[in-house]
């Protein structure tokens, strides 16, 4: 039985002791009843109404040009987006599309575990995340066959590839022996964590082999002058590991530009989407927040922290190349500094002085003055990687404040 106030508690037949201790013990439920409530915020019920817009039956469609096609892959991100609203406020009609939604997404599970057709890792990772927030008994089996896809993509021994290949220990589109990127990278180990794989496996071991190469930071990246880098002229150019701490895509690659060293080497430029996609994925291999790898992606967030731009790209390449990947920054961001368990990072101020920022906040503020009427984000700067659709764009946003309560 629930009494919702004081005076009902009093009119209530109870001992006098059991009656002084329910009594105290009422504020501090419905202090935390409110704290819950304000957790969800207006700006996020509005994200997840525009999406509930954009469904039929709970599975979601992308349309490119003239076509339009139901996937999975978008489905399990919009869904795992609408779950990042507390299970105990979502309406009936809201949890019934997710259930339905995610019911359709199982029966698109392929024989090898993998989901969808098309760039799999990024489709099976999305259905993991969407599938390992629901109920257990209806994903177990699911879950474990997806672990298998994605272990069995990773480049390693068991797939001919040794610690000396520069995609060791990394994951690409979907194919064994493919070539990784850092992007594949963090949805594959999130979705690995998620279904459950133990945090001592070797998967996450030879992941950090992969991850060390894609940072700029010598004391850890051992393919200084082993790659020829090409440029914005087109020409090779030996590799030059930097050493800011942020990452790259790909070793030796970076959409952020490059730097041109006087002994003509080249050094991909670090950025911040990857940096944080970097500190993330260290840590859900185990890498500890007080180890220098990780430590040297924090100094290069606190000395490039923004939520304006994606930071990091060369100012030859336009001002529109700050805006590439913004909301997938985004979602990046408040994901990495959670997981590390950063409330503030420390950046300097207009005097020059140390300045501790509360990112959620200025997250929260910077989501806020970009959502538009109709609930959705959109990346209206650039398009590249996706971000021209609304949907894509909401679901990072509300994967993004998801992390800012």
């Amino acid at each position: 039985m629930w009494f919702s106030s004081p005076m009902a508690l009093r009119s209530a037949s109870f001992p006098p002791l059991l009656l002084s201790l329910l009594a105290a013990s009422l504020p501090t439920a419905l202090n935390a009843q409110d704290a819950a409530k304000a957790a969800w915020s207006p700006a996020q019920q509005k994200g997840c109404d525009f999406l509930l817009t954009k469904q039929k039956d709970g599975i979601f469609s992308v349309k490119m040009g003239s076509r339009e096609f139901p996937d999975p892959g978008f489905t399990s991100l919009a869904i795992a987006a609408l779950q990042s609203k507390p299970a105990a406020q979502r309406t009936e009609a809201e949890q019934a599309i997710i259930d339905k939604g995610l019911t359709w997404v199982l029966k698109n599970q392929n024989e090898d575990g993998s989901f969808g057709r098309n760039v799999p890792n990024y489709t099976t990772c999305a259905a993991v995340m969407a599938l390992s927030r629901w109920d257990p008994s209806k994903t177990k089996e699911a879950l474990a066959k997806a672990q298998r896809y994605v272990l069995a993509i990773q480049n390693c021994e068991k797939t001919g590839s040794s610690k000396s290949d520069v995609e060791y220990g990394g994951v690409g589109y979907g194919s064994k022996g493919e070539r990784s990127d850092l992007s594949n990278m963090q949805f594959a180990i999130d979705a690995l964590r998620r279904s459950g794989l133990p945090a001592d496996n070797e998967a996450f071991t030879r992941a950090v082999v992969f991850l060390q190469r894609t940072q700029n930071l010598k004391s850890a990246n051992d393919l200084g002058g082993k790659l020829q880098v090409k440029g914005d002229d087109g020409k090779p150019a030996p590799l030059a590991v930097g050493d800011d701490g942020g990452a790259v895509y790909y070793p030796g690659e970076s959409p952020a530009g490059y730097i041109d060293q006087p002994d003509g080497s080249r050094t991909p430029r670090s950025y911040g989407s990857m940096t944080y996609a970097l500190l993330k994925t260290y840590t859900l291999c185990g890498v500890k927040a007080d180890d220098s790898r990780v430590q040297a992606a924090v100094k290069w967030i606190g000395a490039n922290w923004t939520v304006a731009e994606n930071p990091g790209a060369d100012a030859k390449l336009g001002d529109k190349a700050k805006y590439q990947g913004l909301f997938y920054y985004y979602m990046l961001l408040a994901q990495a500094l959670e997981a590390v368990g950063m409330d503030h990072v420390t950046t300097k101020g207009e005097d020059g002085k140390a300045k501790e920022v509360d990112w959620r906040a200025d997250l929260k503020q910077q989501l806020a003055s970009m959502q538009r009427d109709d609930g959705s984000w959109l990346n209206e700067k650039n398009t590249r990687w996706y971000e021209g659709l609304d949907i894509l764009c909401t679901c990072y946003a509300l994967l993004a404040l998801e992390h800012c309560r």
